[in-house]
């Protein structure tokens, strides 16, 4: 199995889900289920691919690859019994991780990939049921992504979406659009609210309110908090997340939430990226997480 092919069969399989999840959602009645389901497939065969185009290895299982595995993918096939039939490659959530890394600094991941990926498995397995709005923002997540992969491979996008390239450039511009949106409202209702509060309140009481205030981190489900600057007044708020082990001995602080009890204002997942509160390296200090983990952990 040369390089070349096993990259490019994978680059047309994407290109296949891909246009196939557009149609779905383009189509009257919008079939979001499989609109959704199968642009996450895309997703995963498109990083796939990307991984492949540098080293078929890097397909590799992050647990312990078999022996034929590693034959299969080095190009050795004929020395194994099943060839590719057998082959068992890194998970989906892994190949966009690895993939993550290997895009360099430039690349930021779409806010909602991870919930891309988790609809599709509930899909799969339970069904969805969610608006269509909610899947139009799943699915320019999906391309965005890809777009990303496209560059990197220096394939042009009108030759993987086809007809449909005009209907996913528009659909990643209004998913970005309200969903910077809803976040400046959000900054501006925890301004106002913070104005009110303290509208008769002389500078030295105010001063004290905030001080005492922003000791308190917010009540969240998470195990980890961390001060953060709140971006709607200016005061000290607290992110709240997890940790996770990385393939080389990182451990990663995983924002997945962000409160101020100064303001009240109240930041998901999906938002923190706009406000600029990403993760960072717990037993590095010095390499702050320029993906943050590219936003693709059970939030």
């Amino acid at each position: 199995m040369s390089r070349e092919s096993l990259h490019e069969h994978l680059l047309i399989s994407a290109r296949k889900w891909a246009r196939t999840a557009v149609n779905a959602y383009l189509e009257e009645p919008i079939d979001q289920d499989f609109a959704v389901h199968h642009m996450a497939v895309a997703v995963e065969h498109a990083s796939k691919a990307y991984l492949a185009s540098i080293a078929p290895v890097l397909l590799a299982s992050e647990k312990q690859p078999s022996v034929d595995d590693l034959l299969v993918l080095s190009g050795n096939e004929d020395r194994t019994k099943e060839g590719r039939a057998g082959l068992k490659t890194i998970g989906g959530e892994g190949a966009i991780l690895r993939a993550a890394k290997l895009l360099g600094t430039e690349y930021k991941a779409p806010a909602k990939l991870k919930e891309l990926r988790e609809s599709r498995n509930g899909i799969t397995h339970m069904g969805w049921g969610q608006p269509a709005t909610e899947c139009r923002a799943l699915l320019a997540a999906g391309i965005e992504h890809i777009n990303a992969l496209l560059k990197a491979l220096s394939t042009e996008p009108d030759g993987f979406w086809g007809a449909h390239l005009e209907a996913c450039t528009a659909l990643v511009a209004q998913a970005a659009t309200e969903m910077e949106i809803r976040y400046h409202a959000k900054l501006r209702q925890a301004r106002e609210r913070f104005a009110e509060n303290t509208r008769r309140l002389p500078e030295p009481e105010i001063a004290e309110l905030v001080s005492s205030l922003s000791a308190l981190p917010m009540a969240a489900p998470w195990p980890l908090s961390a001060p953060a600057q709140c971006p709607a007044c200016g005061h000290t708020g607290f992110a709240s997340g997890r940790d996770k082990s990385g393939e080389y001995g990182e451990v990663w602080f995983l924002p997945r939430h962000f409160g101020c009890r100064v303001c009240g204002l109240s930041l998901t997942q999906w938002e923190l990226d706009l406000a600029g509160i990403k993760g960072r390296m717990l037993n590095d200090d010095d390499k702050p997480d320029l993906f943050w983990e590219p936003d693709f952990e059970a939030h």
